[in-house]
Parts: C-alpha cells; structure tokens; sequence
C-alpha cells in the first residue's frame, strides 16, 4: 500500500533516501585487477558510513564494474564521499596525484578511460506490502489508482494504441523468456 513509513521493512534499500550508481570501464586487465585489490580499503570504509544501507557491484563485459548504494540520505552520501579512502581511489582512478591534486604527465596511465556516477533520490512517497507495512500486515494490491504528480495518467486512461504497444511488449517479453533455453528451470 502506499506509505512514506518504510520502518518495517526488513530489506535496507526499502530505506533508501539516496542512491549511488556508477561504473568504470577499465584500460586493461592489469588495472582491472588492481581494482579488485584496491576496492577492499574502500568497501570497509563504505560499510562503516554512517547512512550506509547496502551496496553491489556488478560486471559488464570485458573490463567494467560498477556499483550500486544506498544511504539513508544525500547528506550521508555527500559525507562519504569526503572520506579519505574514496579519495584515494578517486585520485587513484583518474591518474592524479592526491597530494597536488593534479593530473598524471601521461593521461594514458590512469586504470579507466572512462566512468560515470548518478545519484538517485527516492521520492517521500512509495508502497510497501504485507509484514513490510509499518500500519498493517495485510496483504492486498492497490485499490485504486492515485496520482503522484500533476499530469500522471491513470492505467485506464492510456490510449488503447499506448495500451496495446504496452500489453504487447509484456507478452512478446514473457514468450522470450519461455523460449529462452539458458533460463534456469524452476
């Protein structure tokens, strides 16, 4: 049901008021590798933040990782990301010199050619279900539609050629998915 108490949920990212998602694709498997090695001072730093709720990383193929985090806040965020191990691997990252501050002579010995970072913010207001709704245990589907924002459409709203294209990607994604002989069988 739609709430803005997220309190009895038991997964941490339901508490999430700040999101960070990011990735570096790296230069080589070398500096790939030396990622995995410089990660370890940073992950226990994150861990220990105050705000962290939970994190992953992911990989893309060949040479990216990414990572995914939620904090309590932006401000708890902002804050981490003043801690000295993320700038270390900041600095370490970029090729600069965390003393100076200043760019590497050579550029092309930085580990990425290139990375981005987007932080996310929840909105005050979501859904929560079952034993993860802190004003009742029940458990039901939304009885009626509620706008959020000034100009969102109801689902009965849509135009019955919107409505089709959005059923009929529903169904051409679930036969993928039935077709599929990599899908691990339940």
């Amino acid at each position: 049901m739609r709430t803005r108490d997220f309190s009895a949920c038991r997964a941490p990212q339901a508490r999430t008021g700040a999101l960070f998602l990011g990735c570096n694709e790296y230069r080589s498997p070398k500096a790939f590798a030396e990622q995995l090695i410089t990660w370890a001072p940073l992950g226990r730093a994150l861990k220990r933040a105050p705000g962290y709720l939970w994190h992953r990383s992911y990989y893309e193929f060949p040479l990216r990782i990414g990572l995914v985090v939620s904090f309590e806040s932006r401000e708890s965020l902002m804050e981490f990301a003043k801690m000295p191990e993320h700038q270390a691997i900041m600095h370490w990252l970029v090729g600069t010199s965390p003393e100076t501050g200043t760019r590497s002579a050579d550029p092309a010995k930085a580990p990425v050619v290139g990375g981005f970072i987007r932080i996310l913010e929840a909105e005050d207001v979501g859904y929560a279900n079952g034993t993860w709704r802190a004003d009742s245990e029940e458990l039901h589907m939304v009885e009626r539609w509620q706008d959020q924002r000034p100009g969102d459409r109801r689902p009965e709203d849509l135009p019955d050629r919107l409505r089709a294209t959005v059923t009929g990607v529903g169904q051409i994604t679930a036969l993928a998915r039935a077709l599929n002989p990599l899908r691990r069988r339940r």
